[in-house]
């Protein structure tokens, strides 16, 4: 039954009203406008049981946005010569989440550079499985968008090298490969900062102190000045990523010494 047999109906009842006996005849308005009210909310009932609520609802990376930054920012490694030219920018990239969660058809739809486009693509198509959009309750594949920030670190305090106050004339401090200049492309490619930390506005110079061994390695890595429990993170994080220095020297062999290296934060 739809809305236009309901309405059929009452147009007959109102001819029936004019022509039936007088028991019809004498039916009152009242009753009649309660007849036509009756008919015009079936009616609509009808009409409400035929149309569908559209509900959408997107996919999900799995632990929500904050799940999927931190995964970017473990795992997008900044093209080195990108880093070199100090190119920076947002690759924005589209995928389809499958009914399934699965990525595919990864594309940029917002290039920067070659290397960057690249390396975002690589990164997105390492994403585990997303939970699935739904329409209506049902998995549905969709489209999703996701912008990919390549950001320089570009803030580095003065290196200082702890070797004690009376400093032999043959001493020689550990290096970094390549010197201070290659240390600072290493923090600028791999220091990110941390999204908790840029929320609550922390920003700083963290003071790292580590020892380089006499083969070089990094080792008893502290903070020496604290800034913010998010930073400190990342700076203890980054300075567990170092690769061997060149060792210091005294007397032409190799020694330990403790190494401060500045880490600033800022927005």
């Amino acid at each position: 039954m739809n809305c236009n047999y309901l309405l059929v109906s009452v147009i007959v009842i109102n001819f029936a009203a004019n022509h039936k006996p007088k028991t019809i005849e004498n039916m009152n308005m009242s009753k009649k406008l309660l007849i036509l009210l009756l008919a015009m909310l079936a009616c609509m009932s009808v009409s409400a049981q035929g149309t569908l609520i559209d509900e959408t609802c997107p996919p999900q990376f799995p632990g929500g946005d904050a799940a999927l930054i931190g995964f970017l920012n473990a795992y997008v490694k900044y093209p080195l010569k990108a880093a070199q030219d100090s190119v920076e920018g947002k690759v924005i990239v589209q995928f389809t989440v499958k009914k399934t969660g699965k990525i595919e058809n990864v594309k940029v739809l917002r290039s920067v550079r070659e290397d960057l486009d690249n390396e975002a693509v690589r990164v997105i198509k390492m994403m585990p499985d997303f939970h699935p959009g739904k329409q209506n309750g049902e998995a549905v594949d969709m489209l999703y968008t996701v912008p990919v920030s390549f950001k320089l670190f570009d803030e580095m305090g003065a290196l200082t090298v702890n070797e004690g106050s009376d400093v032999p004339d043959d001493f020689q401090p550990p290096m970094f490969p390549g010197g201070e200049q290659a240390l600072m492309l290493f923090l600028k490619v791999n220091v990110k900062y941390p999204p908790q930390a840029a929320k609550i506005n922390a920003q700083g110079t963290v003071v790292m102190n580590f020892v380089v061994d006499k083969t070089g390695k990094v080792s008893e890595i502290k903070v020496a000045k604290s800034v913010d429990y998010y930073l400190d993170n990342e700076a203890i994080r980054v300075c567990k990523l170092l690769p061997d220095f060149i060792p210091a020297r005294q007397n032409g062999e190799p020694v330990s010494v403790w190494f401060t290296l500045p880490i600033t934060f800022k927005l």
